[in-house]
């Protein structure tokens, strides 16, 4: 079955990839995808334990690395016992004499060599083992094995308590999207979608900020009845309009920043009946022969209307163009010319009937007005929730404290999406005069101490403004346009 090709019957329950289990509308960021094998064990597990042991929760690795040094102070008791009764004539000085060394006295005495705690022998006596070089064998052994755990403890509790993935809690993701329309300058309508974005530590910007979008079509896959089909499932990206994608994609978080995706005639969101329509809304139909062949990129029509690529090229001679005034200029232009030079009409720019061509300005352009039965964005609402849709926002950054990447990541499906609205705006002044000039003042002082940079601004004695703050009530509010 085609990613496009899917009706109502064909919907399913919807199961997230990115599901919103954090308070205030966020995700985890567990991307929930399982792998199925018919072998138990897979040697990935092996060469990568340690990233395996680190991303288990904090009381279980460090349970599990107790067992393990445990375990080790257990092992090397055994063979302390094993080695005092090698030569019973022979006193090591771990037992008192005749005797050999029991099971507590040997686990003590492994535990005060891996903790070099020092508190004597077992037998009261403080030798070196002279006469037992196996002895000295095994706690040279045990000392450089203790060195290495130790060197490693060390390690994997810096890098449990050092990674940045939990940075990511800060970063919120407003709870709807917007599918929205407007007209460019020379008359294009485009659909656009928008996210909003903001850091919640404003005040600790982070660090070379990057965003993609990501649609992934679940289609009916989650219906029971095909729970043993195999779909070729994937997560296509979607090219960002702003920020700019081409110049990374990077954007400050420390003010709610909005995020969008023109859905043109290259988007995974375009519904399948008006894949045929072609560029600029329909301008100019796909099967015209004057469309350029993405050949599988993923390009945008922004780059076409302002010339960062040609999407347009003339049937007859074959030079592209960017936009479809330009493409009829130039076969208008041409059409004269031969014209005037009498040259023969076939295989000639004469030859192209200009209504024909461009029939589809009047004929197939979607609508940019609502009807009194369908409103324009019913075709995309439709197509997203009969095809089971999910957009994935991906957040990328640096922590820059410790210098650490870490994603954030979005879910939003047709329930999540909001058409022909806005975001309310949420930002306002934050004037000192709001902090009453009382005891409280030494609480918000305090604050300002501990938390923020400008913790000794005089702005409370001059009654300036300090700053601007964020209403994250007004945050994931949307209106209608024109009304923020």
């Amino acid at each position: 079955m085609s990613e496009r090709s899917f009706s109502v019957v064909d919907a399913a329950p919807m199961k997230r990839l990115v599901v919103r289990d954090l308070p205030f509308h966020q995700s985890s960021n567990v991307f929930r995808v399982r792998y199925q094998s018919s072998k138990k064990w897979h040697f990935w597990y092996w060469s990568d334990w340690f990233h395996v042991l680190l991303r288990m929760r904090t009381a279980v690795s460090i349970f599990t690395l107790i067992i393990m040094w445990t375990c080790s102070i257990l092992f090397f008791a055994r063979i302390y016992m094993i080695v005092d009764r090698i030569d019973p004539d022979e006193s090591c000085g771990l037992g008192k004499s005749p005797n050999t060394i029991e099971f507590f006295a040997a686990f003590a005495f492994s535990l005060e060599t891996s903790t070099t705690v020092g508190y004597g022998l077992p037998d009261g006596g403080n030798g070196f083992f002279q006469n037992c070089p196996r002895v000295q064998t095994a706690i040279y052994f045990q000392m450089l094995f203790s060195m290495f755990f130790n060197a490693f403890l060390l390690s994997f509790v810096f890098s449990r308590i050092s990674r940045a993935e939990s940075r990511s809690s800060q970063v919120l993701f407003t709870k709807k999207v917007i599918i929205n329309r407007e007209v460019t300058q020379s008359g294009i309508e485009r659909v656009i979608l928008t996210a909003q974005i903001f850091d919640a530590d404003s005040m600790q910007p982070i660090v070379e900020s990057h965003v993609r979008f990501y649609a992934v079509v679940h289609g009916s896959m989650h219906s029971v009845k095909n729970k043993d089909i195999r779909y070729p499932i994937r997560m296509r990206p979607m090219r960002i309009s702003e920020p700019n994608d081409d110049l990374g994609g990077v954007l400050f978080t420390s003010l709610p920043t909005c995020v969008s995706h023109h859905i043109d005639f290259h988007s995974p969101l375009l519904p399948p009946s008006l894949e045929k329509c072609g560029p600029e809304n329909g301008r100019v139909h796909f099967d015209s022969g004057c469309v350029v062949d993405p050949c599988g990129l993923h390009i945008r029509e922004n780059d076409t209307y302002t010339g960062g690529q040609d999407g347009l090229k003339c049937p007859v001679c074959g030079e592209t163009y960017t936009t479809v005034d330009n493409l009829i200029k130039h076969i208008r232009y041409n059409q004269h010319m031969e014209h005037h030079d009498e040259v023969p009409i076939k295989y000639s720019h004469q030859e192209l009937d200009m209504d024909e061509l461009f029939k589809q300005v009047n004929s197939s352009k979607v609508s940019s007005t609502d009807t009194d039965d369908e409103p324009w964005y019913q075709v995309y609402e439709e197509y997203i929730r009969n095809a089971n849709i999910e957009i994935i926002i991906v957040l990328e950054s640096i922590d820059p404290y410790l210098s650490g990447t870490f994603q954030a990541l979005q879910s939003y499906t047709i329930e999540d999406i909001v058409f022909g609205e806005e975001f309310a705006p949420c930002v306002l002044t934050d004037h000192i005069e709001d902090v009453p000039k009382s005891l409280w003042y030494i609480f918000w002082w305090l604050y300002k101490f501990l938390v923020s940079k400008i913790a000794f601004t005089k702005t409370y004695y001059s009654g300036c403004d300090s700053s601007m703050k964020v209403d994250l009530d007004s945050f994931h509010m949307t209106v209608c346009v024109g009304q923020g």
